[in-house]
């Protein structure tokens, strides 16, 4: 059990916090949190794979027992110092966390991430004690912090203009107009973010052909490319990890040449250089390469561009660069690739669909075994992709031919989008 002690003076947040523990058990987003009351001057939280402290608007004190994991200032009173200089504080105090930084026309939440600032943005904040009761409660849950920033100013905003109060309403936000916007490279709001970029704005990548799209192998090699689109699948992905650079560049020729045999959506991962110079039929990129990768080239080239994403932060983030796709990872415990984060599970990816609607098409990844495609597919998603469950399979064929069994048996729950709140929570 997951735990959440709160200081004395804090105890007014549990009439926020209470209502948010319903919600996150009948939706299955965590393990059970018990909130304490605790008579030290720190939050405590303890979860299964991290244990912190937070304080909000602390006040350094010569005792290092007291130093909070997380410093969260939210209370603004003018004169504060620019935003500029705030990004920067946070560039070298991976503790602080400013939220709801206050600007003429909406506000900022920023806090630190790998030696970098990360920011969301929106036009108003919401409530501030639903806003800290959110933070709360997600990182008791073992949202990772991005997620709870994200999730806190969604409630917030969700609480102030729908008054949540009402006694029995489910107060967890899943509607796309309550979440903040992601702040990336090319956004309009880097001038009041201290920041200036010489990127124009991306328009929407090319977008591709949905009706190939609901069983996506992601293979690693040419060999399995051509086998699994010879026996009928329309998209794919080659994944290739450690090849000699000769080999790789021979290899993705040949799979982009397959993929016109057959015409076939074939998307080549990470090598965005070479699919290019290939004329590749599209792209796909993690997290990390959307700060180094040519974004700008890849579009002018015409390809499709998919991205992975952990969580709603990077969904967020991945929704700015107005992507082909998005993929949602990683469901369940996989073998075929480390993860920088846990699996997400069905009830998440279900309310990561909501959010997402109809703005991107979508793939489930990570962990889909042939017994597991039928319950993620009904979340709406428009693509479940898939790997051990046909390269590790006694009979490949068998195991593609199942699959597809699988998505049309399961096609008119899956046809009306996002599932209805009632849905969710029966998975």
């Amino acid at each position: 059990m997951n735990t959440l002690s709160l200081p004395q003076h804090l105890m007014p947040l549990l009439m926020h916090i209470e209502p948010l523990l319903v919600p996150a058990q009948l939706y299955q987003l965590g393990d059970e949190v018990n909130v304490t009351i605790n008579n030290e001057q720190l939050i405590k939280i303890k979860t299964a794979t991290k244990e912190c402290s937070l304080a909000f608007n602390f006040i350094a004190a010569e005792n290092d027992d007291l130093q909070p994991t997380y410093q969260v200032r939210d209370q603004w009173l003018a004169p504060f110092d620019e935003l500029e200089v705030l990004r920067d504080k946070v560039v070298t105090d991976s503790s602080l966390i400013l939220c709801g930084y206050p600007t003429t026309d909406g506000c900022f939440d920023l806090w630190h991430h790998q030696g970098q600032a990360r920011a969301t943005y929106c036009h108003h904040s919401g409530a501030s004690e639903a806003q800290r009761a959110m933070l709360l409660v997600a990182l008791a849950l073992d949202y990772p912090i991005d997620d709870a920033l994200v999730l806190a100013r969604a409630h917030a905003r969700s609480y102030q203009d729908h008054n949540c109060r009402a006694q029995g309403e489910l107060v967890w936000p899943t509607t796309a107009k309550v979440f903040p916007r992601a702040v990336v490279s090319h956004d309009s709001e880097l001038e009041q973010f201290g920041c200036h970029s010489n990127d124009n704005a991306l328009t929407p990548f090319a977008s591709l052909d949905r009706t190939k799209l609901g069983l996506y192998p992601v293979v690693d090699s040419v060999n399995w490319v051509e086998r699994v689109l010879q026996l009928g699948v329309t998209t794919t992905q080659l994944r290739i990890k450690n090849l000699h650079q000769s080999r790789l560049e021979q290899q993705i020729q040949q799979a982009v040449v397959a993929g016109i045999a057959c015409q076939a959506q074939v998307f080549i991962n990470d090598y965005w250089l070479l699919a290019i110079k290939h004329h590749a039929y599209g792209v796909h990129l993690g997290q990390e390469d959307l700060d180094s990768a040519d974004l700008a080239a890849i579009q002018q080239a015409g390809l499709r561009l998919g991205i992975s994403t952990h969580g709603y932060y990077e969904i967020l983030r991945a929704l700015e660069y107005q992507p082909s796709y998005i993929a949602l990872g990683h469901i369940f415990a996989t073998s075929t690739k480390e993860m920088p984060s846990l699996p997400q599970g069905v009830s998440r990816l279900a309310l990561y669909q909501k959010l997402i609607g109809e703005r991107c098409p979508t793939v489930a990844i990570g962990g889909i075994t042939i017994e597991r495609a039928g319950k993620v597919w009904r979340t709406g998603v428009t693509a479940v992709a898939v790997v051990s469950a046909i390269t590790q399979a006694d009979d490949p064929e068998a195991a593609i031919a199942e699959l597809n069994n699988i998505l049309v048996a399961n096609v008119e729950n899956q046809a009306g989008g996002a599932l209805s709140d009632d849905s969710i929570r029966a998975l």
